[in-house]
């Protein structure tokens, strides 16, 4: 048999990266927990403005604490105002920040693991170098186009892409490539160090940063433009490894069920725009279950937990 061009690296030379500030430690604490339910792979959290006592917490449990990278060109006043902007700066400098590992995961702070094999097949999509990502399209994204109709026979498209380039101040030449393209949601990725697209995300980010207001969304505007503009290599993979809803109770397993049937478990939860949510256990959504009910349930790790009976 031919040996792969690339052979799987030892677990030693993976790691699983967030990022978080005090508020969302919580957050950041149940996703290593679900992380660990399924793997034993390094794991290192992005502090931007932990307390001491929960960087201590983290170091207890063997999770590597990083500090973010910050270039000369990011907007110095808007991270004054919000420190956390330099965890979505720092994702295009993983391979710099993280020489010892070969493959990086990304996972924000507000997913979850609920199926392992989720995390193995990212990590196999990246042993190629290519970027390995979901793209957001399906039933959660039925109005992909963002098209808004003015009047007969003239419309205005609305999508992300469009008007975060817009807001770029890109060329239209540009904006018109990417306006209709799905979204490729920077909230799950997964790269090898020496894949080429990082030196590409990065001019983009230093053309696009120091731009107004652009801070928070640079990160998933370089990458479609990394890979619609530039042509960089990229895998994809389907939603259920970030997996943003509609939301789905599987009663028979207890487990967060893709819409799609055949309703297979979801690998990687999202609560992307579940702000209620994230902020307390307590706070619910009423979701359809495959067997035809309705239930209440909080889509953190820890609500599905305490769904289960196996909350502590």
């Amino acid at each position: 048999m031919t040996p792969p061009d690339h052979p799987p690296p030892p677990a030693a030379r993976r790691i699983i990266v967030t990022g978080c500030d005090h508020a969302y430690f919580e957050l950041v604490a149940e996703l290593i927990a679900s992380i660990r339910d399924h793997a034993d792979t390094t794991i290192g959290v992005i502090d931007c403005g932990m307390t001491v006592a929960q960087r201590e917490r983290l170091g207890a449990q063997g999770v590597l604490v990083l500090a973010p990278h910050i270039p000369d060109y990011a907007p110095r006043r808007a991270l004054a105002k919000r420190p956390s902007l330099a965890i979505n700066i720092s994702k295009l400098w993983l391979d710099q920040m993280l020489p010892d590992f070969d493959l990086i995961l990304w996972l924000d702070a507000d997913t979850w693991v609920q199926d392992g094999q989720a995390l193995e097949r990212m990590f196999e999509a990246a042993m190629s170098r290519t970027l390995a990502i979901v793209p957001e399209i399906g039933a959660k994204r039925a109005d992909l186009l963002g098209v808004r109709w003015l009047c007969p026979g003239w419309m205005q498209i609305r999508s992300f892409l469009y008007k975060n380039a817009t807001r770029a101040r890109l060329p239209f030449a540009i904006r018109r490539r990417i306006g209709a393209k799905p979204l490729l949601n920077a909230g799950v990725f997964c790269l090898h160090r020496h894949a080429p697209i990082w030196t590409v995300l990065r001019q983009w980010q230093a053309l696009i940063l120091p731009r107004r207001h652009m801070a928070f969304t640079q990160d998933q505007l370089c990458m479609a433009l990394a890979v619609y503009i530039d042509g960089q290599p990229v895998t994809f993979l389907d939603n259920s490894h970030n997996y943003i809803g509609p939301w789905l109770l599987d009663e028979a397993t207890g487990m967060l069920a893709n819409l799609f049937f055949p309703h297979a478990p979801v690998g990687i939860v999202h609560m992307a725009s579940q702000k209620a949510m994230r902020n307390a256990l307590e706070n619910t959504l009423a979701i359809p279950t495959v067997q035809g009910g309705t239930v209440a349930v909080n889509l953190r790790y820890g609500g599905m937990r305490a769904l289960s009976g196996r909350g502590g």
